[in-house]
């Protein structure tokens, strides 16, 4: 069974945010342990942002692209029979 063009679209954009989500938390944990202090200055209030929003974001496209895929496949099974 292949994907349509909505599918592919929704899983790449779920594995987008989730890789930019596990990037952001990977500069967290680098910045608070070199230099505790900077949590205030410019980049760092959206970077801490975007995991906050992005994987419940990702969450919600997850379960939409099972939604999709399972009525995909029962409408598949039942034009079969």
């Amino acid at each position: 069974m292949t994907f349509n063009r909505t599918e592919r679209a929704l899983a790449f954009m779920i594995g987008g945010i989730i890789i930019l989500g596990v990037l952001c938390f990977i500069a967290m944990i680098i910045m608070w342990l070199t230099d505790s202090g900077a949590q205030g200055s410019m980049p760092w209030p959206v970077v801490m942002a975007i995991p906050l929003v992005g994987f419940p974001i990702a969450m919600l496209l997850v379960f939409t692209l099972l939604g999709i895929t399972w009525t995909r496949r029962a409408r598949a099974n039942r034009t079969a029979r």
